[in-house]
């Protein structure tokens, strides 16, 4: 079903949690991820773990055709304009799901990335701090925007660039992403924009 067809609904967080279709494309990829996550330690500091998810999806198709039937289903048919993804894990992703329902993607990128006319944010992370910019000018006023990153841990990064986005004018509808790292408490720094994540752990 294409956007932009009078069949849009609007997006509701929870109605969506217990669509069955959801519930069953999420148990599947939330299964394959966790068993073909590659976990590389001390990477990039000295007692963090870090999930690189490119090597677990560049290693296993079927891991990622599961993640992304797994967003599909959540955000089709639904009033959504936009994907935006933050540089570099939320770029593949975020960009694959916007292609799969043929909505623009919004690019957050690093600020040493060249970014003409850019709003930028500075945003603390678990290992770094680092500075995001998002164009001013690929934003419609009020459009309804899902954010994409790979991983949610503190939050830091995602509340960047919702800032980002909401500078820009968007109406930020949920944060999406395939690995939350719960003893993180990102999803209350979040709040109250939703957190929906594919796989849910306390520590990976």
């Amino acid at each position: 079903m294409e956007f932009g067809t009078s069949t849009r609904t609007r997006f509701a967080p929870r109605e969506r949690d217990a669509d069955p279709l959801v519930i069953e494309t999420q148990r599947k990829a939330a299964e394959l991820l966790d068993d073909h996550k590659v976990m590389i330690p001390d990477f990039p500091l000295q007692g963090v773990r870090y999930l690189d998810f490119y090597r677990t999806f560049d290693r296993n198709p079927a891991v990622r055709a599961a993640a992304l039937d797994c967003l599909e289903a959540r955000y089709a048919d639904h009033d959504i304009d936009a994907i935006a993804g933050v540089g570099g894990g939320g770029f593949g992703l975020g960009a694959c799901l916007a292609h799969a329902l043929g909505i623009p993607f919004h690019p957050i990128r690093k600020a040493s990335d060249t970014v003409y006319d850019a709003l930028s944010t500075s945003v603390g992370m678990v290992y770094a701090e680092r500075q995001l910019t998002l164009a001013s000018d690929i934003v419609t006023e009020n459009e309804k925007v899902v954010l994409v990153d790979d991983t949610v841990a503190t939050g830091g990064t995602s509340l960047g660039a919702l800032d980002l986005l909401r500078r820009a004018g968007a109406d930020v509808v949920e944060v999406a992403t395939l690995f939350e790292t719960t003893s993180k408490d990102g999803r209350n720094a979040l709040a109250p924009t939703p957190l929906f994540a594919i796989l849910s752990r306390a520590h990976f």
